[in-house]
């Protein structure tokens, strides 16, 4: 499986971090602690806004954790009563993890725990959210239902040299004892698989509120892209740029109604993904197909275009 990210994951035991050092050392995302428990109760981590905001100036994406300790859906919602409100008007390019691993978890029953963290993701989700879930190889296999929460993206914890496990995951932290320059002492290594953000964009979670356009789904579309210096984009913004297209045609999925912020807009797919870019007469343009035509992967996957 191809890494498309690699990062690190912070809390207030790295103590202030140089987030501009952590850039250049090549990491490209950063999860950061939100919260935790302690003999005196629930806490936000000290350093959570401090790290947002400095991964994000550094040019990282970010997401959070928290560790949950609760046995109960009342415990559940209190943990995220306190959490949810340090989250306002933050946006995070990965999900919230729910973070399961906590040894007094275990007095459980695999199906309360499991759950237990179903329900704290679906009220992430409900908030409008992104949520996922984190655990060890051993914690997961021992305590808890992965297959009842498989459509959950996973951050696994496995320190070995191969992850060893066996189920589906989205991130894999590869290390508890890592160094990267701009840390002070270890830190947590990650690699992520996946890029959350256009999910993120498109269900207008993680204060990513929906913008742009408005789409109408199409069938029998290409976009023909003969200009190198085609843009594409996360959104309908042209400060959201992706990259530049490689010639060639792709799907169209959806087209603009009317103009939006001067443009003609087209959503179509690329590399797995959907993505969009502005109508161009001297770069790129529409054309409909004949359904035969249509029918041909070669043609319409977008994802040969490379």
């Amino acid at each position: 499986m191809a890494v498309f990210q690699a990062g690190i994951d912070v809390s207030r035991y790295q103590g202030s971090v140089n987030w501009s050092r952590v850039a250049a050392a090549g990491k490209q995302f950063a999860i950061v602690r939100l919260g935790s428990s302690n003999s005196n109760g629930l806490y936000v981590d000290p350093y959570f806004l401090q790290n947002v905001n400095g991964a994000h100036t550094a040019g990282l994406r970010v997401g959070a954790y928290y560790h949950t300790y609760a046995k109960t859906q009342a415990e559940v919602a209190e943990e995220l009563g306190i959490f949810m409100d340090a989250l306002e008007g933050i946006q995070l390019e990965y999900p919230v993890f729910v973070d399961v691993e906590a040894n007094s978890l275990t007095s459980l029953s695999r199906t309360q725990l499991t759950g237990l963290v179903q329900y704290a993701m679906d009220i992430l989700y409900q908030r409008k959210w992104y949520a996922g879930w984190y655990s060890y190889t051993n914690f997961i296999n021992t305590y808890l239902n992965a297959g009842a929460l498989s459509n959950y993206p996973l951050w696994v914890a496995d320190y070995r040299s191969r992850l060893g496990y066996q189920g589906s995951y989205t991130m894999w932290q590869y290390s508890g004892s890592g160094t990267c320059d701009g840390v002070t002492g270890a830190v947590d290594l990650d690699y992520s698989y996946t890029d959350f953000l256009p999910a993120i964009r498109e269900g207008g979670f993680n204060n990513y509120g929906p913008s742009g356009p408005d789409m109408v789904s199409v069938s029998g579309y290409l976009l023909n892209v003969f200009g190198s210096q085609t843009e594409y984009f996360y959104t309908a913004n042209v400060n959201d740029i992706v990259g530049y297209l490689p010639l060639g045609t792709y799907q169209v999925t959806k087209i603009s109604r009317s103009r939006y912020a001067g443009y003609d807009w087209v959503i179509f797919r690329y590399n797995g993904g959907e993505y969009w870019t502005a109508l161009l007469g001297d770069r790129n343009q529409l054309e409909t197909v004949s359904s035969s035509r249509a029918a041909d992967p070669s043609i319409q996957g977008g994802d040969d275009a490379e």
